[in-house]
């Protein structure tokens, strides 16, 4: 199993050294084509050493994990069904990637992102595609939205959407820390549990200053049609 770190910026920085920690560096794989800037040092965690450098490969040498110097794209790389796609960027063309990539290849996937006060994180498998629990269902904007996207235009993740949507190092740490504990419930405690308990997991944990909010499974299944028509099959 390998866990793809898809970002290696705000949120990135912060949750790579926790899951290197967790599954050990050779199963992280850090993917990002951004380079290090100046303003990024006020809430990501590198070092001024690292100015001008690759992100992918300056967290990878500081934590010994894996790196790719690259934007991601669907084909691009060799994922198999027992690996995750944690996405950790500022822009939907790279999550709708992501989603495809897994709905391919029988993944799961991971996303986090946040703005000056608030972060969030969701979680999501291949067999709630088109059904409540798929983020494209309930952020319909992944499915269209192309801004932002570093593989058409020449900005990173500290780019246009940074200067719009000043971030707090806070912010990105916290998303990270929802987004951590997203994958230690459905990659190691998951597994454990009895079907039936798996509907009152979260599949989405939402904080601001104020509050923090978790959304179960069962909830959304009971608000709308249910999983999707792959899991419908499935559990007739």
């Amino acid at each position: 199993m390998n866990a793809y770190v898809i970002g290696a910026g705000g949120v990135g920085s912060w949750l790579t050294p926790s899951l290197c920690l967790l599954l050990g560096p050779r199963k992280v794989v850090v993917v990002d084509g951004d380079r290090l800037e100046e303003k990024n040092l006020n809430r990501q965690l590198f070092r001024r050493e690292h100015l001008g450098q690759n992100k992918a490969i300056a967290l990878a040498g500081l934590y010994g994990c894996l790196s790719r110097p690259e934007y991601f794209a669907m084909g691009r790389f060799t994922v198999q069904p027992e690996d995750w796609l944690i996405t950790l960027v500022d822009n939907h063309p790279a999550r709708r990637a992501a989603l495809n990539e897994a709905d391919m290849r029988g993944c799961r996937v991971l996303i986090a992102a946040n703005e000056t006060h608030s972060a969030e994180a969701y979680y999501y498998e291949p067999q709630w595609r088109g059904g409540s629990l798929d983020p494209r269902t309930y952020f319909p904007e992944i499915l269209t939205g192309t801004d932002g996207d570093p593989m058409g235009e020449a900005i990173g993740c500290t780019g246009e959407a940074q200067e719009e949507n000043p971030q707090l190092v806070s912010a990105n740490s916290l998303a990270a820390s929802l987004a951590m504990h997203l994958f230690v419930l459905w990659h190691l405690e998951a597994p454990k549990l009895e079907s039936e308990t798996l509907p009152s997991l979260p599949y989405r944990l939402v904080a601001n200053l104020t509050k923090l909010q978790s959304f179960r499974i069962k909830d959304a299944l009971e608000r709308t049609d249910g999983y999707g028509e792959t899991s419908r099959a499935q559990a007739a």
